[in-house]
């Protein structure tokens, strides 16, 4: 077992001053409380304690969408005129280059970043699943990718995309049909099972990408999984004429129409979603991943964010596009651009009312609303769930006053104003190291350099 004591240990949505958080060995959570308190406890005297004077601790940051691939797309296309030169004058030729070295070289330099900024989970919504010229196909590519997360040691989400639409010779990479995605997303998720920092989700990829019988087969999977399933929905303005054009109804109508839309369902961005597609979501109890930076960078627009949170419906946070890694930006971005539109202030924590006033919402955006929408026992300090754990240092000045105060100050500042980068000290996955001393406890950036060199230069 493993002791890890705290000056603020974020417990029942409250730092905690002289806190801890006890540890089994299967990597769960079993106590968390006052640090005098679980010292005392019985199973915890063969502990090895470990004080992280200074710190406080956290639980760690979940990215619940993200193309890993796609940062490679840095310094390249970020003045494309609009999100269609974007896509066909930028995404799909770099999607035609990829081989699986770049595949692999890609998600450790953006799991690499992650990491190093807070997170422990990452959901990659993967869909390069067939060679350059659309030969082979099956599993290969997605297992790559889960190996790069395993080397790292950072939990990974694997949202196996379904995609069978589409006429573009970058899409012949994605496309499957309906029964062969189905009996891969299965074969992954078998081959899987046993690991604990690995899971596999279906992932029809968009009303675009997916057809009806992609879409249903993604829902009976998620059933039969007992599990959510993620699908890009209303991102785009375009998004609404298609889906009308196609099904006669608006975006989430459609999904409701085919008997797809459940506590199950998880829409990625949402951000042209109408009040009664809004209402339809919380009302069947899904949940949607929002993805502000790369709405912003994209133009895709603004969502309803806090109307969705006075609804109910839980809201994760992704880097999605991955020109940034951090999900303390998007926390913070969450709210900015509520306040830009509105001209108001505390805009998502004024629409919960269990956050008195306090950046907790957008926190938990990116830790257990996370959790939620990617199917994981995660994203909170509690008794039970995976030890999924950072530890930021006290002594960052970006945190300054608020760490000399602690309580619902720590908390605003570590949303708000911390450079992650830099607090971020340690991290956990079931608690094993994933971050030591502000490095890579498992691998070295000069590796992760090195890989992405020789996929540039070759």
């Amino acid at each position: 077992m493993l002791l890890l004591t705290a000056d603020h240990v974020l417990v029942d949505r409250r730092f905690l001053a002289g806190g801890a958080v006890l540890i089994g060995d299967d990597g769960r959570i079993v106590a968390a409380g006052r640090a005098d308190e679980l010292a005392a406890l019985p199973s915890a005297a063969a502990s090895t304690r470990l004080d992280l004077d200074g710190h406080a601790l956290l639980p760690g940051c979940i990215n619940a969408h993200t193309h890993s691939f796609q940062v490679l797309l840095r310094g390249n296309g970020d003045n494309a005129r609009n999100f269609r030169e974007w896509v066909d004058g930028h995404l799909y030729p770099l999607v035609m280059r990829l081989d699986e070295r770049a595949i692999v070289a890609a998600a450790l330099l953006a799991y690499a970043e992650m990491a190093l900024a807070g997170t422990t989970t990452v959901g990659e919504f993967f869909y390069v699943h067939h060679g350059r010229d659309g030969s082979g196909g099956g599993n290969t590519h997605a297992t790559a990718v889960i190996e790069a997360a395993r080397r790292l040691g950072i939990r990974i989400a694997l949202l196996r995309t379904m995609y069978d639409l589409g006429s573009k010779p970058g899409q012949a990479r994605f496309r499957e049909t309906a029964d062969a995605a189905a009996a891969n997303t299965r074969e992954l998720h078998a081959l899987y099972a046993a690991d604990p920092t690995v899971v596999v989700r279906p992932a029809p990829h968009s009303l675009h990408g997916a057809s009806e019988a992609m879409i249903r087969a993604a829902s009976e999977i998620a059933a039969e999984f007992r599990a959510p399933f993620h699908i890009h929905l209303a991102e785009q303005q375009g998004d609404l004429s298609f889906s009308t054009s196609t099904y006669g109804v608006s975006p989430l109508r459609a999904i409701e129409r085919m008997g797809a839309l459940s506590e199950r369902t998880v829409l990625v961005h949402g951000i042209w979603l109408d009040d009664g597609e809004r209402a339809l979501l919380a009302d069947a109890g899904g949940a949607l991943v929002y993805n502000p930076l790369t709405n912003m960078a994209l133009g895709d627009g603004v969502a309803r964010i806090p109307d969705l949170v006075a609804r109910g419906v839980p809201v994760a946070l992704g880097t999605d596009a991955n020109n940034r890694l951090n999900l303390f930006d998007e926390m913070r971005t969450v709210e900015y651009l509520q306040r830009v539109s509105a001209l108001e202030m505390g805009i998502v924590a004024g629409a919960d009312p269990d956050s008195r006033g306090t950046a907790l919402p957008l926190l938990e955006m990116g830790t257990a609303n996370g959790a939620r929408a990617l199917g994981i026992e995660a994203g909170r300090i509690a008794p039970g769930l995976w030890a999924d754990l950072v530890a930021i240092s006290l002594d960052d000045p970006s945190l300054w006053p608020a760490a000399c105060s602690g309580g619902d100050d720590l908390l605003n500042a570590v949303v708000f104003s911390m450079v992650a980068q830099t607090a971020v000290r340690h991290s956990w996955v079931a608690g094993r190291p994933l971050v030591r001393d502000g490095r890579l406890a498992n691998m070295s950036l000069d590796e992760i350099r090195d890989e992405i060199a020789a996929v540039v230069q070759s």
